[in-house]
């Protein structure tokens, strides 16, 4: 079957150590700031320790999962997805929330072709899809495996015996394969919290 091409960014699988996944740390986003984060996006610390959006080849600090702050109304705002150079009240902080355990595994579509051979091997976000604004959804997706230091290690390549469902081009119910737009599950490798430089820009 040929894979659908459908990115979602990263999801949230399982712990690489076997304890609690999925555990969020509240992060500051700076006022106004002009770039819109998805649920999903790949998000770095910028100099003054906010959460900037992430591209190829930076230090992370995980993923983005939401924010919450007080509108300039006043009301108390969630979202999955943050809106460009949104003004929060002023005096208040605008927390961006983060899964930001480097043990945490994360499930991705490739945009490369990806294999059962791909196991241990190194690759990076590719950011070409952009998210959305009706769903929240991150278009990020993996980058095909390259060199040691690319953002992820490849640590399992989703294929038929895991039964993992999709649509198929007819709209049918199938199960995604190994090979193009392959579900792959991901470490972050080159993150803030495994003991090298802390800020990207």
């Amino acid at each position: 079957m040929a894979n659908p091409s459908a990115p979602f960014g990263f999801r949230p699988w399982t712990h690489g150590s076997g304890g609690t996944p999925g555990r969020l740390t509240e992060y500051p986003l700076s006022t106004a700031y002009a770039t819109a984060l998805y649920y999903g996006d790949l998000v770095l610390l910028s100099a003054g320790g906010d959460v900037n959006i992430a591209a190829a080849g930076n230090q992370v600090v995980g993923v983005f999962a939401g924010v919450n702050y007080y509108a300039a109304d006043g009301s108390v705002v969630y979202k999955k997805h943050w809106t460009a150079a949104t003004a929060e009240q002023t005096g208040s902080t605008i927390k961006a929330l983060v899964y930001d355990d480097p043990q945490q595994l994360f499930l991705a579509q490739s945009a490369g072709s990806m294999t059962r051979a791909d196991v241990g091997q190194f690759c990076d976000v590719d950011t070409s899809s952009g998210g959305s604004a009706s769903t929240g959804i991150s278009g990020q997706q993996t980058s095909a495996t390259g060199g040691s230091e690319t953002t992820f290690k490849i640590v399992d390549v989703v294929d038929v015996n895991k039964q993992y469902p999709c649509r198929n081009a007819a709209g049918n119910q199938d199960f995604y394969a190994t090979g193009t737009n392959a579900l792959v599950v991901v470490r972050a490798v080159k993150h803030v919290h495994n003991g090298i430089a802390t800020t990207e820009v």
